[in-house]
């Protein structure tokens, strides 16, 4: 215990957690390099110390505002609809709770919002910024490399154009594709369609190829549908698809949100599922599991990949280099197979 009236200091929460005051500095500042349960046990202390953080001179003396920017480039409206996008910010939000780091969420969807946007990071406002959508970033990831922050994308880029620039983290669609074509195949279907997202989003792309990887030729051109990542258009592919005569026994939707919208154009249709058509999505969205039947789909760990973003903006302000981190999906079995 302190005398009374005097200021708790770091050197006092040390001898309380029984640890050097260079390890109540990194854990307060939510550094990587703080085990989670020597942080537990500095928390611990400073909430028997009565300590109290000055952040305004904490962040003054070190150079830092202590905010990491969540920078979003599609319009605001997206990060409350899309649930991949609010998963992802669920992670960084939740791994950045246990600093001092606050999450400043930026729009930048047009060309007036990336201008001043990129002011507000050049003048230092951030010292880190993870991209939530890399995949519209076009110029301004070019004009993020020129600024002195370090940058996380959540998401791979084509051909990878900013490794050991900027750190990467992203899920595998190609091998998340493959399990789904997999299953398929394992359950007898021989006459498979896919109905994806948008043709010039990378996403859309890999889980294609992951799809191929597995169905060859079978799943040709003229077999591919491509539409929004949701269930309005997931359900009027598919009634495209029946109206086109093509025969087919299984479905592969690019997007949970695309398998409900084709499972209901199915049961309009008199169809079965999974009885004569089995349905298998992606992303393991919570409707999924919600839905009736329940759907067969690829377990995409977008929160886990946010914490990991958190992470790696983490260790980049504390100097250590890009890195790319590969998640790793599962098939996740329920009733639409």
């Amino acid at each position: 215990m302190t005398s009374p009236g005097r200021r708790v200091t770091i050197a006092d929460v040390a001898r309380a957690a029984g640890v050097a005051p260079s390890t109540v500095s990194r854990a307060l500042n939510g550094s990587p390099k703080c085990k989670p349960a020597t942080r537990e046990r500095v928390m611990r202390a400073v909430e028997q110390t009565g300590f109290v953080v000055n952040r305004r001179g904490r962040a003054l003396a070190v150079g830092r505002s202590e905010a990491i920017a969540l920078l979003f480039t599609d319009p605001f409206a997206e990060l409350f609809t899309d649930p991949t996008y609010a998963r992802l910010c669920e992670g960084i939000v939740s791994r950045l709770a246990d600093g001092p780091n606050l999450p400043m969420i930026l729009e930048a969807a047009t060309p007036a919002e990336r201008e001043r946007v990129l002011e507000h990071i050049g003048r230092g406002a951030v010292d880190a910024v993870v991209v939530i959508t890399p995949y519209e970033g076009g110029e301004l990831l070019d004009r993020l490399v020129d600024l002195p922050v370090p940058v996380v994308l959540c998401g791979q880029l084509e051909g990878d154009p900013y490794r050991g620039i900027f750190s990467t983290v992203y899920s595998d669609d190609v091998d998340g594709a493959a399990l789904a074509a997999q299953a398929l195949v394992g359950a007898g279907r021989t006459e498979v369609v896919c109905i994806m997202g948008p043709a010039d989003n990378p996403a859309s792309a890999d889980r294609i190829r992951g799809y191929r990887r597995v169905l060859g030729e079978r799943l040709s051109e003229d077999r591919i549908v491509h539409t929004g990542w949701d269930q309005l258009g997931g359900h009027r592919a598919m009634r495209g698809l029946l109206a086109s005569g093509i025969e087919f026994d299984a479905v592969l939707a690019g997007s949970d949100r695309i398998a409900v919208g084709v499972i209901e154009a199915l049961r309009d249709a008199g169809r079965d599922v999974p009885g004569e058509i089995s349905v298998i999505g992606f992303d393991d969205h919570p409707l999924a599991a919600q839905y009736e039947p329940g759907i067969t789909t690829v377990h995409q760990p977008l929160r886990e990949e946010g914490e990991r973003a958190a992470e790696l903006a983490l260790a980049m302000i504390e100097g250590e280099a890009p890195q790319t981190v590969v998640m790793e999906m599962e098939l996740v079995e329920r009733s639409t197979v």
